[in-house]
């Protein structure tokens, strides 16, 4: 009988370099305080919505809550946004 043992075979991958450049501009000021406090308050909205969310015994009152605290999030968000594209001022 022939030796029918397999043999792992690498294939060679070609590799592709990827730009000089960052795909999106980087922040240049990232120590505003205004813009840090909403990064900070958006965070704190969508930590809340999470925990409403993953609460077995959950109601619709606590959907309601938390579809409130991530539409708060992104709003917030919206608003660092904005206040980044403008120089840090929010």
């Amino acid at each position: 009988m022939a030796d029918t043992t397999a043999t792992a075979v690498r294939s060679t991958a070609h590799v592709i370099t990827l730009a000089g450049r960052r795909a999106a501009p980087s922040i240049t000021n990232t120590t505003d305080r205004d813009t840090i406090a909403l990064h900070v308050q958006a965070e704190n909205a969508l930590s809340m919505a999470l925990g409403l969310l993953r609460n077995p015994q959950g109601t619709a009152a606590d959907l309601e809550r938390a579809t409130a605290r991530a539409c708060r999030a992104a709003t917030l968000l919206r608003r660092a946004c904005a206040a980044q594209a403008e120089g840090g001022a929010a």
